[in-house]
């Protein structure tokens, strides 16, 4: 066991001089562009750092770094740290809405969904044009049982941005707890048309289904989403949506 620890405190080091080495042969305009543009998590997070710490960019930027950051801590399922850079962009910028987003994103993740919905309000007033924001909004209200507020989020998410894949998934929601099963259908359906693959919508259109009485459709469903990914259903009992039978 000794022998491994000291192997792997060894290749540790190894591998943390050259990551730390590289970035400074590329010097700070690859970290400006890695922190700014699409980048793998963890070039994200050495760009973002150093941009931060060189402070050679205005609030607005800062912010923006800071916010990109945690978005990849984010990513990660670092969310303590993601957190963390979420409340440095909201502070530094406190009409970020993007940052306000991304803050309410990650504590959906970890269920918090009240604290969710406050960074959706910031967000929504901040830019009333945000369908993405409206669409989490839903989705957090329906987390926490407030339906008919929900479906009004995703209805304006969806008038925003007509056939937002996130939107139709949340409202879905939406509707299977209202039982409203004919409107989950026609939602699950429009986001299959796009992402024929999804699971969630799959198992949540053979729910929808089997309450209908269509017990043959939706078994086809279910069993579809469980080819895709076979713990579908313990994922979707944690959103509240259970497959039963109608009666």
């Amino acid at each position: 066991m000794l022998k491994t620890w000291t192997f792997l405190a060894i290749l540790s080091g190894v591998l943390c001089t050259a990551v730390a080495e590289a970035p400074r042969a590329q010097g700070y305009e690859a970290f400006y562009r890695k922190c700014y543009e699409d980048a793998a998590s963890d070039q994200v997070i050495i760009s973002c750092t150093a941009v931060i710490s060189r402070g050679l960019v205005d609030k607005n930027d800062l912010a923006t770094a800071y916010k990109n950051r945690g978005d990849a801590y984010d990513d990660k399922g670092q969310f303590g740290q993601a957190l963390e850079d979420y409340d440095r962009a909201v502070s530094t910028n406190p009409l970020d809405a993007e940052a306000f987003n991304s803050r309410g994103a990650t504590y959906i993740a970890l269920e918090r969904y009240q604290r969710a919905i406050e960074d959706f309000d910031q967000a929504t007033r901040i830019n009333p044009a945000s369908s993405v924001a409206f669409g989490n909004r839903c989705f957090a209200k329906a987390m926490l049982g407030e339906l008919e507020q929900a479906l009004s989020d995703c209805n304006e998410a969806l008038r925003i941005k007509p056939k937002y894949p996130g939107a139709h998934a949340s409202r879905a929601i939406a509707y299977l707890k209202l039982k409203r099963y004919d409107d989950a259908i026609a939602d699950y359906t429009t986001l299959l048309k796009s992402q024929p693959d999804n699971p969630y919508a799959l198992f949540g259109r053979g729910v929808a289904r089997r309450m209908k009485g269509d017990a043959r459709g939706g078994d086809g469903d279910v069993a579809a989403a469980a080819s895709i990914k076979p713990d579908i259903a313990e994922h979707m009992a944690r959103l509240g949506i259970v497959l039963r039978d109608p009666g």
